[in-house]
């Protein structure tokens, strides 16, 4: 049984059965019609510059709807007293997870550019 080689160091692919598949092969079959394509894009990845953008612009709407939030209250602590405590902590999450997601962002770049 002879086996094709590709390159120097003599890897070749191979599919389910192992038996060895060769580069015109390859090339049909990753057309096949009924196959759905990968997503290219990593829905967490999404969700987080979703909840990173959610973050920093509710954050700041906050601070810039102060006026309208401020009323009387019913009684108890106030809704916006709340939103007020919480909103400078949602602008600093907002800003540490665009860091990290640049970070991953250029971490991946440099890995796919070597």
């Amino acid at each position: 049984m002879e086996q094709g080689q590709t390159g120097a160091i003599g890897f070749r692919e191979v599919d389910r059965n192992g038996n060895a598949v060769s580069t015109e092969d390859s090339a049909v079959t990753a057309e096949e019609p009924g196959r759905r394509k990968a997503l290219s894009v990593n829905p967490f990845i999404a969700a987080l510059w979703l909840l990173s953008a959610l973050l920093i612009g509710g954050g700041a709407w906050v601070f810039l709807n102060a006026n309208a939030m401020v009323g009387p209250s019913a009684g108890g602590m106030p809704t916006s007293f709340l939103v007020f405590t919480f909103a400078p902590y949602a602008i600093f999450a907002g800003l540490a997870a665009l860091i990290c997601l640049l970070l991953w962002h250029a971490l991946q770049w440099q890995r796919g550019h070597r």
